[in-house]
């Protein structure tokens, strides 16, 4: 956890955009005969994988870090971040799973375009509302605690909302928000 909090804003944004944009270059790079084809089957649910897990590993870290580093808890509970957190991080292990499963019922050719829509419209379309809801509260809670740690107040919507409009867009957003955390978590 400390490793996030102390990380520099260029070694985050190499983790998280650069490392799995060359996985997927060299996925697309492989010749098709080398793999039959099954590179990028592979190389895009590693490079999504890489990515989510250093995002999240980052939201956790900074949203419990310094939630309990700076003793934010006379300010406002972290109950339900600890389980908004776990949500995007189980939602993308399932897509991770069916996009296997996927892949082999192609390469097997037993696919069909009824099973893709039934499994989108039971399956997909909920879970994506829920990934939706859940990383836009993750992302608010830490846009919350970041300005909370530095205000030593409770922050309000008004206070943080140029933090979350960052965060949201996260690998460009990083490079102003990782200075300060690394600040405050420098801070004891």
């Amino acid at each position: 956890m400390k490793r996030f909090l102390l990380a520099l804003n260029w070694q985050l944004f190499l983790l998280v955009a650069f490392l799995p944009l060359l996985i997927l270059v060299g996925g697309l790079l492989v010749p098709s005969y080398y793999f039959s084809g099954a590179t990028l089957f592979f190389a895009v649910p590693l490079a999504v994988v890489l990515s989510q897990v250093v995002l999240y590993g980052w939201l956790w870290s900074v949203g419990q870090g310094l939630y309990r580093q700076k003793g934010l808890q006379t300010y406002f509970s972290n109950k339900t971040f600890r389980w908004m957190v776990a949500v995007p991080v189980f939602i993308i292990l399932l897509v991770l799973i069916f996009w296997l499963w996927g892949a082999t019922i192609l390469g097997m050719g037993k696919f069909s375009m009824a099973n893709v829509l039934t499994g989108a419209l039971l399956f997909v379309v909920p879970l994506e509302l829920l990934f939706v809801v859940s990383k836009f509260y993750c992302l608010y809670f830490v846009a919350r605690v970041l300005k909370t740690a530095e205000l030593q107040r409770s922050a309000h919507f008004e206070d943080f909302s140029m933090e979350f409009v960052l965060l949201m867009v996260f690998p460009i957003g990083l490079w102003w928000i990782q200075p300060r955390v690394n600040r405050l978590a420098d801070k004891k």
